[in-house]
């Protein structure tokens, strides 16, 4: 079967599964008010819920080799979603809108309060040398993180999250050369695709589902030249459910209170 159409069927219900993993409802659900200041995220689906020690505590190690946790964040909005350097679809827009999001939090002056983590579905490869290649990529400020672990502590880190993933074989036709090391791969690894917004004290507050959208800016060249049809088709007009970095820079705005973008 083709490559899109297993991220088409795993992408189809990504709402109510990531919502069913959580077991959440919308807006109504929030039971501490955010600053007032700012108004409630238009897009996007607004909660409140307090995650478990397993996630907060979990060690990950970071693009330079250092352990790191979402604990050791306390007291900053981390914007958070999952991701593979060998995305060929949607990772490297999602990764074009994050670095929008760290430029405008940067002009806010709000680089030492929010934190950028991207962590990935493919612990076997994403190891912290390849993590540190892709961030170079995107000049990635140091409040912008790309974080892996073992398979178990990544497993973990998901499905507590309710993001599924799972590996798949390539496509039929020849196998896509790896940017990095000109190889060709072997497997894919087909995944939902979530951003979530978490507040200082560990409770998640939003999240948006689907392919982010652009707005035409391009991923750096060299994943430019990396998308697949499928990925060069949602570079130009999403065909699901897609956010656009405006929708997490109101999410970050009404939590700290300050506009943002």
């Amino acid at each position: 079967m083709p490559r899109s159409s297993r991220r088409q069927r795993t992408r189809s219900a990504v709402l109510a599964a990531v919502l069913a993993g959580l077991g959440v409802l919308a807006a109504a659900c929030s039971s501490a008010a955010p600053a007032a200041t700012q108004p409630q995220p238009a897009n996007g689906t607004v909660l409140d819920r307090a995650l478990p020690a397993a996630v907060l505590s979990l060690p990950l190690v970071d693009q330079q080799g250092k352990v790191t946790s979402l604990a050791s964040l306390h007291g900053k909005t981390i914007v958070l979603t999952d991701s593979l350097t060998l995305c060929q679809e949607i990772c490297p827009l999602t990764s074009t809108n994050f670095r929008v999001i760290d430029e405008s939090v940067a002009k806010a002056g709000l680089g030492d309060q929010v934190e950028l983590l991207e962590v990935t579905v493919d612990p076997e490869r994403d190891t912290p040398q390849r993590l540190a290649a892709y961030q170079k990529l995107y000049g990635a400020q140091p409040n912008w993180n790309f974080l892996t672990g073992t398979p178990a502590q990544i497993a973990t880190l998901w499905q507590i999250l309710g993001v599924a993933y799972e590996k798949v074989p390539e496509g039929a036709g020849p196998p896509p050369t790896d940017w990095l090391t000109g190889k060709p791969i072997t497997y894919d690894v087909s995944h939902q695709d979530v951003v979530f917004v978490i507040d200082g004290q560990g409770h998640e507050r939003w999240l948006i589902t689907g392919t982010a959208f652009t707005n035409g800016v391009h991923p750096p060249s060299t994943l430019d030249n990396f998308l697949s049809d499928t990925g060069k088709a949602n570079l130009a007009t999403p065909a699901d459910i897609s956010w656009r970095a405006q929708d997490v820079q109101a999410a970050v705005a009404w939590l700290t209170g300050h506009p943002v973008g």
